[in-house]
């Protein structure tokens, strides 16, 4: 009764026994190869000790790397203690007998004043961490072009400064004078 029925099936599909045979045969021998496959476990063509120790110089480098960039960024993101607030500021310095390299002494001190960004040089937007010579002039630009920022988010559209950069910065400016928001 079943084999009439595939009979009759395979009638309608109008499929010549040349190519039946020809799916039967190839259907058989992946079924074949995927048995052999299942069954015989391919070898390591590789010696796992040789990659463990390339694991292991690899996973020493990743370490050093992490902390020399820990180190870096600690320089930009200071310690807060609770006596910190937002009218204190901070300003780049630089030990004059520092190489590069050495982080014994803080890179950020606190200073009296934060940075006015609507008042600022190019030099002195330069001493923001994340700053450089190019976005302090693209800042610069900008200001010139479309007036003071009104709001943080407004150095979102300098290029080049996205999300993380402007939270790095914020801490560090501010939009008007003292005596300017006392007015």
């Amino acid at each position: 009764m079943i084999k009439r029925k595939i009979f009759f099936f395979l009638d309608k599909l109008q499929i010549k026994r040349s190519e039946r045979l020809a799916v039967t045969s190839l259907f058989v021998s992946l079924v074949m190869l995927s048995g052999f496959a299942i069954i015989l476990e391919p070898t390591a063509n590789y010696d796992p000790d040789y990659y463990a120790e390339l694991e292991r110089v690899f996973y020493e480098k990743s370490q050093a790397r992490d902390i020399i960039n820990s180190e870096i960024m600690a320089r930009y993101s200071p310690e807060m203690d609770d006596a910190y607030s937002p009218k204190h500021g901070f300003n780049v310095s630089t030990a004059s007998n520092a190489e590069p390299g050495d982080f014994s002494e803080p890179v950020l001190a606190i200073s009296d004043s934060i940075i006015n960004i609507n008042k600022a040089t190019s030099e002195q937007l330069q001493q923001l961490p994340g700053i450089g010579p190019a976005y302090a002039e693209r800042i610069v630009e900008w200001r010139e072009l479309n007036g003071d920022f009104t709001t943080f988010e407004q150095l979102l559209e300098i290029r080049g400064i996205g999300e993380r950069r402007l939270e790095q910065i914020i801490p560090f400016i501010r939009l008007q004078d003292e005596a300017d928001e006392q007015d």
